[in-house]
């Protein structure tokens, strides 16, 4: 399961550029914290998908646990945004963690012996997401601004790649607590994690707001006025939405994946291997972005792994032996990282400080407001019907994605997208 989406470009952590950005103490105590941070929410993800699955064993189950982990960024990523350009980013960052921290000890202390029931956790984990949907456009708009405008594409780089390694280490240290100690460890453990970034908040000179829209409309909705106005920052976001909402509503499935078609128990070490694999692979394909692949045209790249991804996740779906499926989740990560690092990159490099927060909510959108939805339509359909049927909707929506996205360039972009309707309004 995914819990936050964070920013990603093609840059390589390796340039000088990324040893420039790690040079500077604000950005380096944020990345750090961040990494730990990922890590205990990435141990979470894994352990609630584990344990709704042995609470209920039901897909639909599963599909509801995805929509209240990220349906509070589709609720509240455009307002997150907003005051990502206009607020206190200080006060925001602290009062949205220590939200989650509060809650995320609450569920650590009622799933003490696993006696918790499936409403309750649902609830909480929707409370919980309500501080992530504040938290993750605030987090995504102002973390590469804090390595210095020179070293944006490789702190955006060094973002990704700790959030992959996050992916890896996580869900392997969450699998192998879940089957020795149990899940409220777990949970404590990420609840503690909050502490970090809590320190980095406190003691970091942020970024402030360059915002100078006024109306509501614009602080709002003007992200979507300019992508729709600047094709080549609204084609990667809708790239984006489409490919979250038809191709990845396997994401919440993985527990019954692992233990329906690959005969594992999804409350083991193994069940820790296979997600932390398919992190692996997220790793490996959003630093190929950066390397190997750089001088290919991004739209190539973006249409090769639309096709890489319908391929993987056609094999997973009909694989039945765990040491095959361990290497089929790792491709299937690889493929499916390659295209939000290239998209990422690509309305990113495109837009200016002044509504990088409106872009950067728009963005999250495009994950957190499209995949809970998706989430809670295929569960029904795979209890009603089979896994492998998803599955391969899945795979020939990639195909068609493969066939119709088109990347556009262009100018960096701001605020002046907005002025004429600003100017209208009498602002």
């Amino acid at each position: 399961m995914l819990a936050t989406v964070e920013l990603l470009t093609t840059a390589p952590a390796t340039t000088p550029g990324a040893l420039s950005a790690l040079s500077e103490p604000n950005f380096l105590r944020f990345y750090v914290a961040s990494f730990l941070s990922n890590t205990g929410r990435w141990m979470q993800s894994a352990a609630i998908g584990v344990l709704g699955w042995k609470l209920t064993e039901s897909s639909s189950f599963l599909g509801a646990i995805i929509f209240a982990q990220l349906g509070p960024m589709a609720i509240l990523s455009l307002i997150g945004g907003s005051l990502a350009d206009t607020a206190n980013r200080r006060l925001l960052l602290l009062s949205t963690q220590t939200w989650q921290m509060v809650w995320t000890a609450v569920l650590a202390v009622l799933v003490i012996n696993d006696t918790i029931a499936p409403g309750l956790l649902l609830a909480l984990v929707f409370v919980i997401g309500l501080g992530q949907g504040i938290y993750a456009p605030v987090f995504t708009s102002i973390l590469p601004s804090l390595a210095g405008p020179e070293n944006l594409q490789a702190a955006i780089s060094l973002n990704s790649t700790q959030t992959n390694a996050a992916r890896v280490i996580g869900p392997a240290i969450g699998g192998w607590l879940t089957s020795q100690v149990g899940f409220a460890e777990v949970f404590a453990i990420n609840a503690a994690s909050y502490l970090v970034v809590l320190m980095a908040i406190l003691i970091t000179t942020l970024p402030t707001s360059t915002s100078t829209s006024r109306s509501f409309k614009d602080r709002v909705f003007g992200g979507f006025r300019i992508a729709y106005k600047a094709p080549q920052v609204g084609r990667p976001l809708l790239t984006m939405a489409m490919f979250s909402l038809f191709c990845l509503p396997f994401i919440g499935q993985l527990p019954a994946i692992a233990e329906v078609r690959l005969g594992i128990d999804s409350k083991s070490t193994e069940y820790g291997y296979f997600y932390a694999l398919f992190g692996f692979g997220a790793l490996i394909g959003a630093l190929s972005v950066g390397t190997v692949l750089r001088r290919v045209p991004r739209s190539l790249v973006v249409r090769v792994a639309l096709v890489g991804f319908a391929a993987c996740l056609t094999w997973l779906a009909v694989v039945r032996d765990i040491t095959v499926g361990y290497l089929v989740i790792a491709l299937l990560g690889v493929a499916y990282f390659i295209l939000p690092t290239s998209l990422a990159t690509s309305w990113q490099e495109h837009v200016d400080d002044s509504v990088r927060g409106r872009l950067a909510a728009i963005w999250v959108l495009t994950f957190g407001g499209t995949v809970p939805f998706a989430n809670m339509a295929a569960g029904p359909i795979v209890d009603a019907t089979s896994l492998p049927t998803v599955m391969f909707a899945g795979a020939a929506a990639a195909l068609i994605l493969a066939v119709v996205v088109r990347l556009r360039t262009g100018p960096v972009v701001g605020e002046e997208l907005l002025e004429p309707v600003a100017a209208e309004a009498g602002v």
